[in-house]
């Protein structure tokens, strides 16, 4: 490990501490979940590129949350079915249960969120060097203040045809190039 991945985990050390304890239970002790959240962590060191300007911790969560399930996961495959609201392990008075570390695959991911909220500002403000048509076009494409939309979509709200669409997007891409350049 380099001494710049060190650091990257060394200060990152009170998130897994931190994610650690939300997945505390019975089932492993919050010293065993900071070990696993560690592994995570220096996993996402050995593969973190800062040239694609995304901070580190929103990098390396989902890696730590990773291990820190699988290891969970692990220890729970042996136990035989149970409903999932069921308190872990069976009988004890804690709130944990496998509704906890289960994926809601319908919520958005947090990575996902924030990238989307970056991005909307960032084409926000670089926004202005294009038209007014342009500007709906991009804006309506990457769902920026409003759902995604197709390009069909785009072409039936703006009264224009799909392949026109595409070339105004193309068109205004260009330009936001230029302006970043």
């Amino acid at each position: 490990m380099t001494k710049e991945q060190e650091k990257l985990v060394a200060g990152t050390m009170g998130y897994v501490v931190t994610l650690a304890r939300q997945y505390q239970s019975d089932i492993l002790s919050t010293d065993d979940l900071v070990s696993e959240g560690c592994i995570g962590l220096m996993k996402a060191a050995e593969k973190f590129d800062v040239s694609r300007g995304k901070p580190f911790v929103t990098f390396a969560a989902p890696y730590i949350r990773r291990s820190i399930e699988a290891a969970i996961s692990k220890l729970t495959v042996d136990v035989e079915t149970r409903s999932t609201d069921e308190s872990l392990p069976v009988g004890s008075r804690n709130n944990y249960t496998l509704l906890n570390v289960l994926e809601d695959h319908d919520a958005p991911k947090t990575d996902a969120v924030v990238e989307h909220t970056t991005l909307s500002a960032d084409l926000l403000s670089g926004i202005t060097v294009l038209n007014e048509r342009e500007q709906e076009v991009v804006k309506r494409y990457f769902g920026v203040n409003a759902e995604r939309q197709t390009m069909a979509e785009i072409a039936e709200v703006l009264g224009l045809k799909r392949e026109r669409v595409r070339q105004v997007r193309d068109q205004a891409l260009r330009k936001l190039r230029k302006v970043k350049k």
